[in-house]
């Protein structure tokens, strides 16, 4: 069984300053009170709690992480997206208009078309 290394403060700052205070999985902006340290390899999953294997992220997503390894969470997030577009989105119309539309945003208009 391996025991619990010690993570000091300062290499928990550097981490945050590394990742330009930005939530390492959504780059939404971190705070004290939305920030949480996470570990990428779960420790449930063979993971270790060194400074290698820690990266923050916002609150909410640590835990709808879970235990699930990056990949895993990612794939789920798609699948997520994937069936909400399929199941919002008017026949017919461009998933990533509507999915950006349904975020109150405006899709970039093409430049030039190739």
């Amino acid at each position: 069984m391996q025991t619990k290394r010690s993570v000091t403060t300062t290499q928990i700052k550097k981490i945050i300053e590394s990742q330009n205070y930005r939530c390492a999985l959504t780059n939404r902006p971190l705070t004290p009170e939305t920030a949480s340290l996470d570990h990428k390899q779960p420790i449930s999953r063979g993971g270790t709690h060194e400074v290698a294997n820690l990266w923050v992220v916002q609150h909410f997503v640590n835990t709808a992480k879970g235990s699930l390894t990056v990949e895993e969470f990612v794939s789920m997030c798609r699948d997520v997206v994937r069936h909400q577009d399929a199941i919002t989105t008017p026949k017919g119309a461009d998933p990533m208009q509507a999915t950006l539309e349904g975020a109150g945003q405006t899709p970039m208009t093409p430049i030039m078309s190739v």
